[in-house]
């Protein structure tokens, strides 16, 4: 049984190299490589077609842009392996990633398989963003600690095809679509075992679209009222605590009067 690395890429032919290289790296063999293309206008599809043409598990596809979820999509719906594994084309796997989290699945009979992180700032590695030993990994504490402090990049990550069946990534948002898909996924209740190592580096750098304020305000927005008018067991202690970090961020929206009429009909709270 294979794993299907899922690698989105924009622009990112300064990292896309050592990226793909560290999938060839993996000490467990048996993976296939999509790389979504999502529209770069860089030399990144040399480099994508240079690792298909050095090995056929490498397999690229272009696509106009879509933003990551689209990316990402696109990927899911081409993935043949027993398990999923996302990676963005500015990071990095460790190369025992893929070996330990199929051996985790085969043992603990789990859906979900996650590892910890480093963290390299513009070239220089610095103490992981968020300790992912802090919390267990249920659907609440993803819900109400999110960009507090329990905050998981993608690649941590790697799932059983079967508990990604019939969720996407929701592509009206270019920002913030990790965090309403892993919710999605969370409200299954999966089986989750952790691997306290940090097999996957999280690469910061003037180019992330989080570095991007005003993309990030926008899409918060999006996502906040999404989450907001799907969320019922947790809606009162969401809203109190979790929304009040983007508090004036809120408070703009609703001082603006259609935005307020948009909140108000799409969450169908008052």
């Amino acid at each position: 049984m294979k794993t299907s690395v899922i690698v989105t890429c924009y622009n990112q032919e300064a990292f896309l190299d050592e990226c793909l290289n560290s999938v060839a790296q993996q000490t467990c063999p048996d993976w296939e490589c999509i790389i979504v293309d999502d529209g770069s206008t860089d030399t990144s599809a040399q480099i994508a077609k240079g690792w298909q043409a050095k090995d056929a598990r490498f397999k690229y596809v272009f696509q106009a842009n879509k933003g990551c979820a689209g990316a990402r999509n696109t990927g899911l719906s081409k993935a043949e392996g027993e398990w999923i594994q996302f990676l963005d084309g500015d990071d990095i796997l460790r190369p025992t990633k893929l070996e330990e989290s199929v051996k985790a699945f085969e043992r603990e009979k789990c859906d979900v398989v996650v590892t910890n992180f480093s963290e390299e700032h513009n070239g220089k590695p610095q103490p992981p963003f968020s300790d992912l030993s802090k919390y267990d990994f249920t659907y609440k504490n993803l819900l109400l600690q999110w960009d507090i402090d329990f905050t998981v990049p993608p690649h941590c990550f790697c799932f059983t095809k079967e508990i990604l069946h019939g969720l996407t990534f929701k592509e009206f948002l270019r920002a913030k679509e990790d965090w309403v898909m892993w919710l999605e996924v969370f409200k299954r209740h999966p089986k989750v075992y952790f691997i306290d190592k940090p097999l996957v580096m999280y690469r910061i750098h003037g180019g992330n679209i989080t570095r991007d304020a005003a993309i990030m305000e926008q899409y918060t927005e999006a996502a906040l009222i999404h989450i907001l008018k799907n969320e019922d067991t947790y809606f009162e202690e969401f809203y109190l605590k979790t929304v009040k970090r983007y508090k004036d961020q809120l408070n703009r929206i609703l001082s603006r009067p259609w935005h307020k009429q948009v909140f108000y009909a799409i969450t169908g709270k008052r």
